[in-house]
C-alpha cells in the first residue's frame, strides 16, 4: 500500500452538519484548560477507578452491539487492550449508543471519548484530538464467485461496461459518479441490498470498505472479495487513506497521548494487534497502520 496521504470521506453526507457542531465544539474545548497541568484530568480520574463515558456508533465491524448486547469490534478491541495497560478496567466504562452525527458534537457533554474507528481527518482534527490510527481500511470489490468480470478496482472496471454497485452517501459512490457512466452505477441504502442487486445481476460487483464486505461475505458461497486497494482522488490522482482512531477533547490531550505510547508498543507487536483484530476480518498485511500518524493526516490542524 502507498504511503501518500488523502482525506477520506467516509460519511460524506452527514460532514455538513458535524463539521458544524464540531467546530462549535473546538470553540469552547480551547478555553476549557483541564488536562495534563490539571490534577483532576479525565485521565487521572479514570486510572482512580472513576467512570469513563465511551460512545460508539453501532457500526460493524468497528465498534457494534453484539448478539449478547455487548459492544465489540475492531475498534474495542484495540482501545479497551490499550486502556487497560493504562489501568482503566472494561467496568470503569459506560457505553454511549451515539448517532454518528453526534459523536463529536457530544464529546464532553453526553461522553468522554469515542471508539468508534472513526477516520481522521483534517476537518475533524480542528475540532478534536485524535489518537493515533490503529488501522488503516482500503476498499475492496465483493463480485460472484470465480470473479468472472476479472475486476480488481474501481479505476479499472471504470474502463469497462459493467455495473458497480454503491452504497448512497458514501465516498465509493462518490467517486464512482465522477469515473463511470451513470448507466455503470447501481446505488442502494445498505449493504443487504447492493447483495440482492449482486445476486440478481442487477450489477457485477460491489465497492465498499475491505472488512464490510468480508464479513458479508463470509459463508456465502454465491460471493467473494478481491484484494483490497485505494481508492483514488480524480482530481489530484492520489490515492485516498482511510485510517480509523480514537477521539478525545483537545484538554484531554494528556490522555490521548497516554494512548498514543501505548498503542505505539502494540503496533510493533504485530502478532498481539492481530490476535486483537483478526475476529473482525483485519490483517497486517492489509490494514496495519505501520507508524501513520494523526499529524500525518492533518498536518496543519493537528492538536
Amino acid at each position: 500500500m502507498s504511503n501518500h496521504l488523502h482525506l477520506n470521506r467516509r460519511h460524506i453526507l452527514g460532514g455538513a452538519t458535524a463539521g458544524a457542531a464540531a467546530l462549535a465544539l473546538a470553540a469552547c474545548s480551547r478555553t476549557d484548560q483541564g488536562g495534563a497541568g490539571n490534577g483532576n484530568s479525565l485521565l487521572k480520574q479514570a486510572q482512580d477507578g472513576g467512570k469513563l463515558r465511551i460512545a460508539y456508533a453501532d457500526e460493524a465491524p468497528y465498534a457494534y452491539t453484539g448478539d449478547d448486547d455487548s459492544v465489540t469490534g475492531q475498534s474495542v478491541a484495540v482501545q479497551l487492550y490499550l486502556l487497560d495497560k493504562l489501568g482503566i478496567k472494561e467496568d470503569q466504562i459506560e457505553w454511549k449508543l451515539t448517532d454518528w452525527e453526534a459523536l463529536i458534537s457530544g464529546l464532553g457533554a453526553n461522553h468522554d471519548m469515542v471508539i468508534a474507528g472513526m477516520y481522521v481527518t483534517p476537518d475533524r482534527c480542528e475540532a478534536v484530538a485524535f489518537a493515533n490510527p490503529d488501522y488503516v481500511m482500503p476498499d475492496a470489490l465483493m463480485v460472484p464467485a470465480g470473479n468472472p468480470g476479472g475486476y480488481t478496482d474501481f479505476n479499472a472496471m471504470a474502463e469497462t461496461d459493467g455495473v458497480v454497485g454503491v452504497m448512497n452517501g458514501t465516498s465509493e459512490q462518490e467517486i464512482a459518479d465522477q469515473i463511470f457512466a451513470a448507466e455503470q452505477i447501481n446505488v442502494q441504502a445498505n449493504l443487504d441490498s447492493l447483495v440482492l442487486e449482486l445476486k440478481a445481476g442487477r450489477c457485477d460487483a460491489i465497492g465498499l470498505t475491505s472488512a464490510n464486505l468480508k464479513l458479508k461475505a463470509e459463508g456465502d458461497a454465491e460471493v467473494e472479495v478481491t484484494d483490497g486497494f485505494w481508492l483514488i482522488d480524480p482530481e489530484s490522482g492520489e490515492e485516498i487513506i482511510g485510517a480509523g482512531a480514537a477521539v478525545f477533547q483537545p484538554k484531554d490531550a494528556d490522555f490521548r497521548d497516554a494512548v498514543n505510547g501505548e498503542l505505539e508498543t502494540l503496533l510493533a507487536d504485530t502478532a498481539k494487534w492481530e490476535e486483537l483484530v483478526a475476529p473482525y476480518q483485519f490483517t497486517v498485511e492489509e490494514n496495519h497502520p505501520e507508524g501513520l500518524t494523526a499529524e500525518d493526516l492533518c498536518p496543519d490542524t493537528y492538536q
